[in-house]
């Protein structure tokens, strides 16, 4: 909360100011708002030099014990975000018997965990986050990164995909998982939107499949926020 309550305080400076066009404005440089959100990384940040920062940023960082990541797009410089599955409310994740886990390797050599189906009949995945954080006046892209393992099945059906903006408007459709990648992490897209003054606030999401099918080998990452333009 702290570094979201700095940049909303960042956000009004710059929009204060009038856009100077000298030779050092044309020098990329981070997101206005990186200082704030990398407060909270898991490792140190590079300060030695501009050149070493961006690549530091670009490739990632990995914050809150774990728990997100946050990079600049290379190309955009804008922010993206990954809600990892720790983070996620995923319905019997603590019980041995439905969910295991396990850790892979992020940005900084960092270990992180991801949420392994081994079997339910509910399937239930459920998050939540701040726009304030990400890029204003740009299109978001919002997907599910996950994987299968070979001993996948259950998936006959489409799972159930919801997303409520800010401004209370929602988002639905429905997505077969069933010609998933074996070990192989695939970007399921969720939603679209664009942030704006409207939409500051929370954004919340959901994907869920109630049928009767036993469903299991499905590898949960987290769900992650990328800017379109």
């Amino acid at each position: 909360m702290e570094a979201e309550a700095e940049i909303h305080e960042e956000a009004k400076e710059m929009g204060s100011q009038t856009p100077k066009q000298t030779v050092e404005a044309r020098v990329p440089r981070p997101p206005h708002n990186y200082v704030a959100i990398v407060k909270d990384s898991d490792v140190p940040i590079e300060t030695s030099s501009l050149d070493m920062l961006c690549d530091q940023l670009f490739d990632g960082v990995v914050l809150q014990q774990g728990q997100r990541k946050y990079w600049v797009d290379r190309h955009l410089n804008k922010n993206c975000f990954m809600v990892f599955a720790r983070e996620l409310a995923i319905t019997w994740a603590d019980s041995d018997q439905y969910w295991g886990w396990t850790t892979v390797k992020e940005s900084g050599n960092v270990d992180v965990e991801v949420a392994e189906l081994r079997s339910v009949c509910l399937l239930e995945i459920s998050g939540k986050f701040r726009t304030i954080m990400l890029s204003p006046k740009t299109l978001y892209e919002v997907s599910l990164v996950a994987s299968m393992t070979e001993s996948s099945q259950g998936w006959g059906v489409p799972v159930n995909i919801n997303l409520t903006l800010p401004d209370a408007s929602k988002l639905e459709s429905m997505e077969s998982l069933q010609d998933m990648p074996r070990r192989k992490w695939k970007n399921i897209l969720m939603g679209e939107f664009m942030t704006s003054c409207e939409n500051i606030g929370e954004i919340t999401f959901r994907i869920s499949e109630c049928s009767a099918n036993w469903k299991r080998g499905l590898v949960v990452k987290g769900v992650a926020f990328r800017p379109k333009n």
